[in-house]
Order: structure tokens, then C-alpha cells, then sequence
């Protein structure tokens, strides 16, 4: 059963990887230009009145794409493939469950074997896929800014790649919910981009901010000041854990 599912990832797998190719590529070209265009930002920016720059806020980064290792976190992992990542999961996660209750198959799978090792099988193969994307894209930024002859080191990378690992693993074991949860396969993914949309709205709220996952998947922490957020990190292991557990006991008790 755990090759079935990841043959049946296959297609989405590669879709995935086209998609996020083209987008590191696009990325690596427009590095001559970026630092260039950013100073002739910055100066323009300098001249608007101050109400405007206030609304755009922090601008002291544009500044610092002259890095590589800067323009890199914040243009790969910041942007063309962090931002991604929820959509990444969610792509991988919505017909896990919810296609086998969707098709009919579930009573097939539950004559076979029991709940426990259906949930097993299909759950850490659907993990297991997240996280082989995820470092295997996280790790093709800096591997293929230095065969573009850049100077990237992969300290950087490493760092935002552990809270993504943590990050999709929270989006994932969220999204499994909902599939576990339905019955066709249309509602998971409505659900789960009404998820990924609405977290950002939510942390606009000061007092809600921390509800908003995405500057730390972004490694925003690690491209502005160079650290891990470990406080994040391990508060959103201990719910990635919770909600593990919460899956498993909703497809337990699920009728069928």
C-alpha cells in the first residue's frame, strides 16, 4: 500500500518539480539585474513623503541584495519557492483520505488491514513526500547559485530549511485533517486554501500574529538576523504533534 500511494503521487510530484524549476532558474537570471534595480528603488523611494514610507515599511533590505547568500534567502526561500510551500503541502495532502472515502475504496482498504496501519501507510507516505520535496528544493537554491558561479554558502539554507521542515510538517498534518475529514475530494481543497489565505489576514491582527506561520517558513528570522526561531520551532512541533495525534483519532472513530 505505501508504493501504491507514492505511485500515485507521481504525477503531482513532477508537476511540482517542473513548476518550482523554472522558478530557481527565473530566480538565478534575474540576479545581475536585482541589486541594480533595488538601488534605483531605494533612491526613489528615499524621495516619497513619509506617510508612504511608512506604508512600505522596512526597506533597509533592498540594500542588502548585493549579497548573494542575502539574495538567495530572500528571493528563493523568502519568495519564488517559500511561499509556495502551503500549496506545495496541500497539493500532496487533500486526496490522501479523502479520495478513499471519495471512490469508495476505504471499505476495500479497511477489509485488508486495520485502521491503524491503513492511517500509518498513507499518512507517513504522504509526509515522507512532503519533506523529500522540501529539502530537495530548499537545497537546489544554493547548489545551483554556485553552478551559476555565485558565491552561496549553505549555513544559510540549512537553517531555513529545518523551520521549513517543521513548517510543512504543521501545514500537512492541518490538511490531513480535513481530508480525513470529507468525503469528496473538493471540500479539502477549499478548506485548505481558505487556510492558507486567511492565516496571513489573521496575523495582521497584533494580537493574533503569532497565528501566522508564514515569516517563519519563510526563514524570514534567518534572512533578516541570521538565527533559527527555535521558540516558534518547538511550539509548532508540540502542535504538529497534537494534531498528528487528533488525525489518527478522527480516522479511528470515522464511520465509513
Amino acid at each position: 500500500m505505501f508504493y501504491k500511494e507514492i505511485h500515485e503521487m507521481k504525477l503531482r510530484v513532477i508537476i511540482i518539480f517542473v513548476v518550482l524549476l523554472v522558478s530557481l532558474v527565473t530566480t538565478i537570471a534575474l540576479r545581475p539585474y536585482a541589486a541594480q534595480m533595488m538601488e534605483e528603488m531605494t533612491a526613489q523611494l528615499e524621495e516619497m513623503p513619509d506617510f508612504l514610507k511608512n506604508l512600505m515599511g522596512d526597506i533597509s533590505g533592498l540594500s542588502r541584495l548585493n549579497d548573494d547568500n542575502y539574495y538567495l534567502l530572500s528571493q528563493w526561500h523568502g519568495k519564488n519557492y517559500g511561499q509556495f510551500l502551503p500549496f506545495i503541502v496541500l497539493l500532496i495532502a487533500f486526496p490522501i483520505f479523502a479520495k478513499e472515502f471519495d471512490k469508495k475504496t476505504i471499505y476495500f482498504l479497511l477489509s485488508r488491514k486495520n485502521r491503524n496501519e491503513v492511517f500509518r501507510t498513507k499518512y507517513l507516505a504522504g509526509l515522507g513526500a512532503v519533506l523529500i520535496i522540501t529539502t530537495v528544493l530548499s537545497l537546489l537554491g544554493p547548489t545551483a547559485m554556485n553552478l551559476a558561479g555565485y558565491s552561496t554558502a549553505f549555513s544559510g539554507t540549512l537553517k531555513v530549511l529545518l523551520q521549513q521542515l517543521v513548517g510543512v510538517s504543521f501545514f500537512y498534518s492541518l490538511f490531513t485533517m480535513i481530508s480525513i475529514m470529507s468525503r469528496d475530494q473538493v471540500k479539502p481543497v477549499v478548506a485548505g486554501i481558505v487556510i492558507i489565505l486567511g492565516l496571513p489576514i489573521l496575523g495582521m491582527i497584533d494580537a493574533l500574529s503569532w497565528l501566522n506561520p508564514y515569516p517563519f517558513v519563510l526563514g524570514s528570522n534567518v534572512a533578516q538576523k541570521g538565527t533559527i526561531d527555535w521558540i516558534y520551532l518547538l511550539s509548532l512541533l508540540a502542535v504538529t504533534a497534537v494534531l498528528t495525534v487528533i488525525d489518527y483519532r478522527v480516522f479511528e472513530k470515522k464511520e465509513v
